[in-house]
């Protein structure tokens, strides 16, 4: 049987996931871009009067292809509440990790009929110094995380937006030897990322520096599907 402390504390982790989704989906710099590198394929210049040129959207890729959205997951509450009482929970990918999309002919992003969930593992501590029924107390678990991709594919760049959800979790602790679960669908970060496809891999993503309550390091690499990534580092070093 589940104590009622055990309850609380995991209602507390889904208040703290979705706290998670809204510093995310705030305000956050963007990784930059790597350099653009030149494409083989010239963009034409249309004049529409003197002095005056007009560069046309031009959809891409030139035909229906297939794309991986790699991604990498990094998330950290650190609470210290005083008398002793903290909480520490961390959020992170389990590898492979990552959503097949279509880019269409004429450019629209779409992963739409693609059913695919990714596993977002979590593991932390809670201290409870004038508990003597629990004063440690330890979490572990695995939630299945699944997304909505839109967007637009323009002049060789990709507009994405991806939507992330976070799949009925199964909320693991050591205190009372038993599991709590939520039902439903809890909201992960919705994301707008912009990729230049004439880099071989081009990423994007957000972040937030440690040094608060909360730090988190979220990376997005765009490949077409079935290559293999380079073994080098994709998110970049503080």
């Amino acid at each position: 049987m589940i104590s009622q402390k055990r309850v609380q504390l995991f209602s507390s982790i889904i208040i703290l996931s979705l706290l998670l989704s809204f510093l995310l989906s705030g305000c956050c710099p963007l990784f930059p871009l790597p350099k653009p590198k030149s494409t083989s394929t010239p963009t034409p210049v249309v004049a529409v009067g003197p002095g005056q040129t007009e560069v046309p959207e031009i959809a891409c890729p030139d035909e229906k292809t297939l794309y991986s959205l790699w991604f990498s997951h990094l998330a950290v509450m650190d609470i210290d509440a005083g008398d002793g009482e903290t909480f520490y929970l961390k959020f992170e990918n389990i590898p492979p990790s990552y959503f097949d999309l279509w880019i269409e002919a004429d450019g629209t992003i779409s992963n739409e009929g693609i059913l695919r969930e990714a596993p977002i593992g979590y593991n932390g501590t809670a201290n409870h110094p004038n508990d003597n029924d629990c004063p440690v107390q330890t979490f572990a678990g695995t939630w299945q995380m699944r997304a909505t991709i839109t967007g637009s594919c323009k002049n060789n760049v990709a507009k994405i937006r991806i939507k992330e959800e976070w799949i009925d979790p199964v909320l693991n602790s050591d205190c009372g030897g038993g599991e709590g679960s939520e039902p439903g669908l809890y909201s992960a970060p919705e994301l707008d990322l912009v990729l230049d496809l004439s880099d071989p891999f081009p990423t994007d993503g957000i972040q937030i520096p440690e040094g608060g309550l909360f730090h988190a390091s979220y990376a997005y690499v765009l490949y077409p599907a079935g290559y293999e990534l380079p073994i080098v580092p994709l998110v970049p070093e503080q």
